[in-house]
């Protein structure tokens, strides 16, 4: 068993800026997301599933999916894809070699899922006031 029992995502991103400091990972982004969902969707247990293409290096994804374990599955990649360009993504579907970012999942406190929340909430609230 290991002894790190943060979110796999969390310690992916630490790794990433202690050798490449300032450089931009989606790893925040897809947990903040992840919680999000599993709060307004409390017994989805959702998994998001990004696809993005090895050329990638900012606000970019290939493709986006998301796993339930509730039959809810459409109207969550679509919430989760409004939630995606609400914090500056864009989908680029292009031909190409991709890779999938791990998932979260969900290895938060309870304080992390609510700015999680709060920040998904707000960047929303400011792309539907525009």
């Amino acid at each position: 068993m290991p002894d790190d029992l943060r979110c796999v995502l969390q310690i992916i991103q630490e790794k990433r800026l202690s050798n490449y400091p300032g450089s931009f990972g989606p790893e925040q982004d897809i947990c903040d997301i992840t919680l999000w969902l599993n709060q307004r969707f409390p017994f989805s247990k959702a998994r998001l599933l990004v696809d993005r293409l090895y050329t990638h290096r900012s606000r970019e994804i290939a493709s986006l999916a998301v796993c339930p374990t509730t039959w809810q599955s459409i109207s969550m990649s679509t919430i989760a894809l409004e939630a995606f360009l609400a914090l500056g993504y864009s989908i680029q579907k292009a031909s190409g070699d991709s890779f999938r970012c791990p998932s979260c999942l969900g290895h938060h406190s309870k304080h992390e899922a609510i700015k999680a929340y709060a920040r998904i909430e707000n960047a929303l609230r400011t792309q539907r006031s525009r």
